[in-house]
């Protein structure tokens, strides 16, 4: 247990005109040990209080506050935003739920293009403390099931066979840094979209992080397509690997190969054996794009699982 020494505030001031909760009108001036039992809001203070420090705050309001109707009366932008993380949290409420109800309807002008400008700046904020060498990145959709919703306007039956929506997200790690809010009918690869989101985010690493970092794309099969490959390697210059199908020629020719020809890689207690296709005789079409590496176990094992994947680099380029 910590105890958290606290002097007072006689001024209660706040940037953009925004009024303080109770407890962020205290200053922290000592961390110290403490026998008392502490409730699990204990924290919240603490880790509202990083979130100020790190301009969270000014960053959303920089954004969509002039885009807001203001009043001087009810609950503020600054506020709002507390009260929604401090319920993802701990389900804490500090404001009324038609309050916060209300003020979800003031931000029903927000677009992808406003939303994505505040994950994008959290990613290149990110990618300074991290200063990763290789950045990778991986595409997919979320599909949203509002079949039981009493407002759902907009959306379509799904993949899944549910009525909702299907946004693409673009992810670095645990982060989604773009995301694009679509109809549950758009599958993976509809339209442009996913080399118009990969385009948006490689241009702005290129801009604001870094012109020479190796960036690799990863997603399933629902994104292989033979424009998107152009544009990686032709426009943007980014490394790509992508799991595709699994033609009966390719699963007869490895499963024929012997144990040597394959090389490992293994994570803890999993192995992953490969073997590069690319100069292979037998005709598959999806090879020109870059390599294609058929991964399993080698050999003629029970059990057996063979996944494709189209890539356009080796691990060498990568970590040399």
């Amino acid at each position: 247990m910590c105890n958290l020494k606290v002097i007072n505030l006689k001024n209660n001031t706040s940037p953009f005109r925004c009024t303080r909760l109770s407890f962020m009108s205290t200053k922290i001036t000592k961390i110290d040990i403490t026998n008392d039992k502490i409730s699990a809001r204990g924290g919240l203070p603490l880790f509202l209080r990083y979130v100020e420090k790190i301009g969270f705050y000014r960053l959303i309001e920089g954004t969509i506050l002039s885009m807001v109707l203001r009043s001087n009366k009810g609950l503020q932008l600054q506020q709002f935003i507390k009260q929604i993380l401090a319920f993802f949290m701990d389900g804490t409420h500090m404001a009324s739920s038609h309050q916060v109800k209300r003020y979800f309807g003031k931000l029903s002008c927000i677009t992808n293009l406003i939303f994505n400008k505040i994950l994008h700046e959290l990613f290149i904020w990110r990618l300074h403390i991290t200063n990763p060498r290789v950045i990778e990145l991986g595409a997919d959709t979320m599909v949203l099931n509002n079949d039981s919703a009493v407002k759902r306007e907009g959306n379509e039956v799904t993949y899944k066979r549910k009525k909702g929506f299907q946004p693409l997200h673009i992810s670095w790690g645990p982060f989604l840094i773009d995301v694009l809010f679509r109809k549950g009918s758009a599958h993976s690869n509809h339209g442009t979209d996913y080399m118009d989101r990969v385009r948006a985010i490689v241009n702005l690493i290129r801009k604001r992080y870094s012109r020479d970092v190796p960036i690799v794309i990863c997603s399933d099969s629902g994104f292989s397509d033979q424009k998107a490959y152009e544009v990686f390697e032709q426009e943007l210059h980014i490394h790509y690997i992508t799991t595709g199908k699994l033609y009966d020629d390719v699963t007869e020719y490895v499963l024929d190969l012997p144990t040597d020809a394959f090389d490992t890689i293994s994570k803890d207690k999993i192995v992953w054996h490969l073997v590069s296709l690319i100069a292979l005789s037998i005709p598959i079409s999806e090879i020109a794009p870059g390599q294609m590496r058929g991964s399993g176990q080698p050999g003629a094992m029970s059990g057996l699982k063979l996944r494709p994947l189209f890539e356009n680099h080796t691990r060498g380029e990568l970590t040399s």
